[in-house]
């Protein structure tokens, strides 16, 4: 009798030791149940996002705290018997013993299991078809507090097991952790958020920033991850690229999970569209996502696509911004989407001004030169091409940038307009050969080329504008020595020297003489008949 009765109560204590807490001794009813749960996080990207807590077990804690007891809700019981939800294998549930079948089950998940566990029953909670509703619902705050957390604050719950998740969130490391599972057996308690929300990385030639000559094609890499798609019975996720007006889109060139490339129009979709603005908004949809790619959940999507510098592209400044973002699911009892923050890239591209003067000193007052004519070229390169954007004229720069390919008016001769100043623009960073053709009429040419710099420096994603050196030398070195104020380069050409020549004066002085010397023989012949 005394050996049943051992049994009796080691069983009972088992029953009631859930979660890694020993009871003790029996446990009483709850005192009162107005528990505080605060959820918190450091990750920016859940602010404003919905927390959800469902309870799984109730619980009653004894007044001394130290001994709990957990009671399944009728709400869960389908869910642990169900072998292919819960991971509750034993054939033996029923009605009568799912209470005690689930308390022992959950008691004995550990480390990788119990993670797994909190993901199926994150799942579970938030299928629509299960009916189940969260038992209640919180709001992460919009602002980090001093310590750099963002948090939602459930109040007023009853003692017991939560699951704790946000709708949409997905997996969140190696380890699929994306629920936290809570117990809520004392007034105040804490735990983190766990999971994370679709992200998209964008990056241009493999960078957060490039530079770039108008006409050079561009290589963008748009990479997230797939998520657990569990809990929905389709699920949405299209990449949404917007191109700034200075990117001519060309294609997607391809679209992979892992090493295994997608195949268009059967796995994915890609649409654009212009905008008023004149951005283009590029979209790649993915077709039957969960039912094609749920396995592959945690595994790298990318997508790879080009574009072109084009004509309207920004000339130096904040350079040429385009985002992504990924659109998705975000609650699978709504069907509702959300969107990732954006990842931006920047393209840059630079220019500078020559200012053709003549005169000893160069400052504003001194006189402007028209007519000059030059060529730019990469240095040890052919000149390139450019199109006039704006004649110039006495009072305004004449501006060329380069050129597209084949692009018709193009001309490799830049001409200074009566300002003399011309804006070269268009430019990637390198180095460069100024060659004056032709001299203004009365003035000589240049003697030599201008070798010129150009360096932009930019901090990729950062809403600054970009920095950018020009620097030159006068007689087409490597030593830039010299750097261009605010981007412009002084080119001074001197008149041209007067030369002697014959006639003139000298002619009229021999002339005088020989009227002298005739005169005086005119004279001596008189004075001789005369005599």
């Amino acid at each position: 009798m005394k050996s049943l009765m051992k049994k009796v109560f080691a069983a009972a204590a088992a029953i009631a030791t859930v979660f890694g807490l020993a009871a003790t001794t029996v446990a009483t009813a709850n005192a009162a149940d107005n528990a505080t749960l605060t959820v918190s996080t450091a990750d920016a990207k859940f602010a404003r996002k919905t927390v959800n807590a469902y309870k799984m077990f109730s619980a009653t804690v004894s007044g001394d705290g130290k001994a709990v007891s957990y009671t399944l809700t009728d709400e869960w019981k389908p869910f642990f018997k169900d072998p292919a939800a819960s991971g509750l294998t034993d054939n033996g549930v029923t009605d009568a013993n799912v209470n005690d079948k689930a308390n022992d089950y959950v008691s004995k998940l550990k480390d990788d299991a119990l993670i797994a566990f909190a993901a199926k029953a994150s799942n579970w909670a938030q299928t629509k078809a299960n009916n189940i509703t969260a038992n209640a619902t919180a709001t992460v705050s919009q602002n980090a507090a001093t310590d750099g957390k963002y948090t939602a604050t459930f109040t007023g719950l009853d003692y017991g097991y939560y699951v704790v998740a946000v709708p949409g969130a997905t997996v969140a490391n190696t380890n699929g952790q994306y629920a936290a599972l809570v117990r809520v057996h004392s007034t105040t308690v804490g735990v983190d958020i766990k999971g994370a929300l679709p992200t998209v990385v964008k990056k241009v030639n493999g960078e957060g920033a490039t530079h770039a000559k108008i006409g050079d094609p561009l290589t963008f890499t748009l990479t997230s991850t797939i998520p657990d798609m569990s809990a929905y019975s389709t699920y949405t996720f299209n990449f949404k690229d917007t191109l700034s007006k200075g990117l001519t889109f060309n294609q997607v060139d391809s679209v992979k999970v892992g090493d295994t490339t997608l195949t268009k129009n059967t796995d994915y979709t890609v649409t654009t569209t212009n905008e008023a603005s004149g951005e283009t908004l590029l979209t790649v949809a993915m077709n039957e996502f969960k039912k094609k790619q749920q396995t592959n959940a945690g595994k790298t999507i990318t997508v790879t696509y080009t574009a072109t510098l084009n004509k309207d592209a920004v000339v130096g400044g904040h350079g040429n911004t385009n985002s992504a973002t990924i659109q998705y699911s975000n609650n699978p009892s709504t069907g509702g989407t959300g969107e990732s923050e954006p990842s931006k890239v920047r393209v840059f591209t630079y220019g500078f001004t020559v200012d053709k003067y003549t005169g000893d000193n160069y400052t504003d007052a001194a006189t402007r030169l028209a007519g000059a004519k030059f060529t730019l070229a990469p240095k040890n390169g052919d000149p390139m091409s450019f199109v006039q954007v704006n004649a110039g004229s006495a009072n305004a720069n004449a501006v060329y940038r380069v050129a597209k390919a084949d692009e018709t008016g193009a001309t490799t001769i830049i001409t200074t307009p009566q300002s003399g100043k011309v804006d070269f623009q268009g430019l990637k960073n390198g180095e460069y050969t100024l060659t004056e053709t032709e001299a203004p009429a009365g003035y000589n040419k240049l003697a030599s080329a201008i070798g010129v710099k150009v360096e932009g420096q930019n901090n990729g994603t950062d809403t600054t504008n970009a920095t950018v050196h020009i620097t030159y030398n006068n007689d087409n070195g490597s030593d830039y020595n010299q750097t261009a104020s605010n981007g412009v380069i002084p080119v001074r050409n001197k008149s041209g020297v007067v030369l002697p020549g014959t006639g003139g004066m000298g002619t009229i002085a021999f002339t005088v003489i020989g009227v002298l010397v005739i005169a005086l023989g005119v004279a001596w012949t008189l004075k001789r008949k005369n005599a």
